[in-house]
């Protein structure tokens, strides 16, 4: 029996808050071994249900753009903004004069 467009949104949902609570979507091999995956879903029924892997992210990203978003959420970067550079900043030491000559150096 095929699977119905609203079966495959529910699924979809399902997947797509697991990988949002995981912070990542991983691939198929990483998703099949994962213990932690909704039991009911295995790699082989979403391959069942979608045809591949592919076809069920792409429908994630159309479907559920929201999670999508959660489950690419790439961490941004605390950069210190340049007041803070500028605060760590070390001066520099001045050189000693080394005269016309250049015997003091």
């Amino acid at each position: 029996m095929a699977a119905t467009h609203a079966k495959r949104v529910k699924i979809v949902r399902t997947l797509g808050m697991f990988f949002a609570e995981l912070g990542r979507i991983p691939d198929r091999k990483e998703y099949a071994r994962m213990r932690t995956r909704p039991k009911f879903l295995d790699a082989k029924e979403v391959d069942k249900i979608f045809g591949t892997w592919t076809r069920m992210l792409n429908m994630l990203k159309k479907e559920q753009p929201e999670l999508w978003e959660l489950a690419n959420k790439v961490p941004e970067k605390d950069e210190p903004t340049i007041e803070v550079k500028m605060a760590q900043a070390k001066t520099v030491v001045k050189a000693d004069d080394e005269g016309d000559d250049g015997e003091d150096i």
